[in-house]
């Protein structure tokens, strides 16, 4: 018998998370759902509220929210069931992986009895990431996120953030590997991934799958602040590995050494800096959509 457990972000980028939740309440008691919600309160607290609330009685989870939001909540279970996805975030980066629908009618019946796809989960560190890992550049604008206060919100925030620094950000020495080969190479960004897109629209890692098995790895070098501008389309669109500073690979397992230089972002929200220990977990993840993409 289906009992879903919601877990919202009502702080989540779009604002739309009280529209959205009457919907999905109302198309719940519709169908005679049982269920029950709950609502984030403070940072990573959607993994304390599913650690606390979530038990065996509950069938699937709906969550609405962003990707941070989607992070949290896998990081808090201990088993495996459908997850239905409701996009409320700034970037919704994961959620475009996906055809979950074309209006909310349609998501809202995708989260609670669309099709379930089986989908690979990353580790970082023992943390369990959905869409991706920047570090370098893409790491640095999220740390400017939550260290610099701004008047500006969602995507302009970030886009403010990128443009601020992608002139004068400078490329660092980063000691890695990729399946046991030791690199040393001057990068600006090396971002580990499952999904295809960051940053609600920079399509970092285009070869991605979700169901590969693998983990997607971009690295880009040294481009001199004129071709960061002059390329920066080719990141929205994916084409940016014509460039030869850029490289696009596949991995079982990627590592980065200790490096206090370098910030990073796990699933778009802040992590730190290395060391850090990059492996898969396959078909580790359910999903509610109509189909993957």
């Amino acid at each position: 018998m289906k009992r879903i457990f919601i877990v919202g972000n009502p702080t989540s980028g779009t604002g739309k998370y009280i529209k959205y939740h009457h919907l999905l309440v109302e198309q719940l008691k519709a169908e005679q759902i049982d269920f029950q919600s709950y609502r984030t309160t403070s940072e990573n607290n959607a993994t304390a509220v599913i650690k606390t609330y979530f038990d065996d009685s509950f069938s699937d989870i709906i969550v609405i929210g962003g990707d941070g939001t989607l992070n949290e909540t896998v990081n808090g279970l201990t088993r495996n069931v459908p997850i239905g996805i409701i996009p409320a975030g700034t970037g919704n980066d994961y959620a475009k992986c996906f055809a979950l629908g074309k209006s909310i009618k349609e998501i809202i019946s995708t989260a609670t009895s669309g099709k379930v796809v089986s989908v690979d989960l990353g580790l970082c560190n023992n943390r369990k990431f959905l869409n991706g890992v920047g570090v370098g550049f893409d790491g640095q604008i999220v740390a400017d996120l939550v260290q610099k206060q701004t008047w500006l919100r969602g995507v302009v925030k970030y886009y403010y953030h990128v443009l601020s620094i992608l002139g004068s950000y400078s490329a660092r020495v980063f000691n890695y590997t990729i399946d046991g080969e030791n690199k040393k190479e001057n990068l600006i960004l090396l971002c580990i991934a499952k999904g295809t897109t960051f940053g609600g629209g920079f399509r970092l890692t285009p070869q991605a799958k979700l169901d590969s098995g693998k983990l997607a790895v971009c690295t880009i070098g040294a481009l001199s602040p004129l071709k960061r501008f002059l390329n920066i389309y080719r990141l929205q669109n994916g084409t940016h590995h014509m460039l030869k500073e850029i490289n696009l690979m596949e991995a079982d397992s990627v590592t980065i050494s200790e490096n206090p230089l370098l910030e990073s972002h796990i699933d778009g929200e802040y992590f730190g800096q290395p060391p850090f220990s990059f492996s898969i977990q396959k078909d580790a993840l359910q999903v509610r959509c109509i189909k993957l993409l």
